[in-house]
């Protein structure tokens, strides 16, 4: 309670000077958390900037982890949360998607900067707000939108593919299960809050201004292994696609991931090309057929 009350006295600088590649800074820490980046795992602690394209994970006991943007934008997560930042997503031609995060799983509150959107890509629902506050949730068997302030628009995904569009106003929630398209209800179902990170309740200033001129280097965990990248080797084809040059180090350097590769094949078939390119080189060409020639005889 005394360090959520001294939060609270903390001055608001709506946006601040980041350094070259830095996406956004860790301001507060309740809990376990860590990030890939590469094919590191690293400690996450306050004060640590984070890069496009690290993975950032919390654990199942993670009473918050605020991320805040340089533009002002802030990202609450919660327990048991994984996100990928500014995601390299492969996508149809003509499709857009939100690119500043990508939210494979957990809570996540969104607060806008001013005249900023706030927006992730998810694989059960895309949001994009462009002011108020928005609550979510995701897992593979549901999803849960909650506009808790302000409106928000969203894209329902089914399979890799948009297959609604909905809009959210002020005090809606969107609430979806398994594969049915879900459906607006005037208030959060209760489930969710009941559910929803404590953390989220409160509404915390924003303090990226006391980290602008103090950089906190994240701790070396060692190489990720396969079960630790699991879910994003796993994940839908436009997220895991940018991430085979990523990690295609580990496939070349370490046996057990190489093999735990081919068991899983059918879950990411494009590490078939990289581990077996013998498979996919040019055919010689065949040698074209005709008449043999029988030589005179004399």
């Amino acid at each position: 309670m005394f360090r959520r009350a001294m939060l609270l006295l903390t001055c608001w600088l709506p946006a601040v000077t980041l350094a070259a590649g830095a996406e956004a800074v860790v301001t507060i820490q309740e809990g376990e958390a860590s990030l890939v980046r590469g094919v590191n795992r690293l400690a996450i602690a306050e004060g640590v900037r984070l890069h496009r394209q690290d993975v950032v994970e919390t654990g199942a006991s993670t009473g918050l982890l605020r991320l805040e943007f340089a533009d002002g934008t802030i990202a609450d997560l919660g327990p048991d949360t994984a996100i990928l930042l500014a995601p390299r997503l492969r996508v149809a031609r003509g499709e857009r998607r939100p690119d500043r995060l990508y939210l494979l799983r957990g809570w996540i509150k969104l607060t806008p900067a001013a005249g900023q959107p706030a927006a992730f890509a998810s694989p059960q629902v895309d949001l994009q707000a462009s002011e108020g506050v928005t609550v979510s949730y995701v897992s593979a068997a549901e999803s849960i939108v909650f506009a808790e302030s302000g409106g928000a628009a969203l894209t329902v995904r089914q399979d890799g593919k948009a297959a609604a569009r909905v809009s959210l106003r002020n005090g809606e929630a969107h609430a979806r299960r398994g594969a049915a398209p879900g459906d607006v209800q005037p208030r959060p179902p209760a489930d969710m809050l009941e559910r929803m990170p404590r953390a989220f309740r409160d509404s915390l200033p924003a303090r990226i201004g006391r980290y602008q001129d103090q950089e906190v280097l994240p701790q070396e965990r060692g190489t990720v292994d396969y079960d630790a990248i699991r879910p994003w080797l796993q994940a839908e084809r436009a997220v895991r696609l940018p991430l085979v040059n990523r990690w295609k180090p580990l496939a070349e350097d370490d046996d057990a991931f190489r093999r735990q590769l081919v068991t899983h094949m059918r879950a990411h078939p494009e590490w078939d090309r990289v581990l077996f390119p013998e498979k996919y080189l040019p055919r010689p060409p065949v040698a074209a057929s005709g008449p043999v020639a029988v030589p005179a005889s004399r």
